[in-house]
């Protein structure tokens, strides 16, 4: 005997909405970064042993928040693997990077930008495999 059970889609929304309602009761609501959320963004790629940690602000020293940060790496027999990455900052002004290529094809840069205003760091694991980089940008 073959029994099939069939949920209309009001019924069906609502017992989401009841088991998304249950779910978040302790008032841990998904939403944008405050700054009682100290969490760094953090990018994980598998091509390396290498990490670049950011510290972005402006002039004063007050963190950048969503400042964008980006790089394009060719590495890997003949320059043949590429990687795009982009992460934004929290309200500190961090972000990480992490599992960057120890050996690239071609010089590379991270673009640190917000706004109008924008600066490159060089990326050279050769020298400096785990960055740790201060960047001011004024505005």
């Amino acid at each position: 005997m073959r029994t099939t059970h069939r949920m209309s889609l009001p019924a069906g929304l609502a017992s989401l909405l009841v088991v998304w309602a249950v779910s978040f009761a302790d008032g841990s609501f998904p939403g944008p970064q405050t700054p009682s959320s100290p969490e760094v963004p953090v990018v994980k790629v598998a091509a390396g042993p290498c990490s670049a940690d950011f510290v972005v602000s402006d002039s004063s020293g007050k963190g950048i928040y969503d400042a964008k940060i980006g790089i394009q790496i060719q590495y890997g027999f003949m320059g043949r693997l590429k990687l795009d990455l982009n992460v934004g900052t929290n309200w500190e002004g961090r972000a990480r990077i992490e599992g960057l290529p120890e050996k690239i094809r071609r010089s590379a840069a991270f673009r640190v930008s917000h706004g109008n205003q924008s600066r490159l760091v060089p990326y050279d694991p050769q020298g400096n495999c785990h960055a740790q980089h201060q960047v001011i940008l004024r505005e």
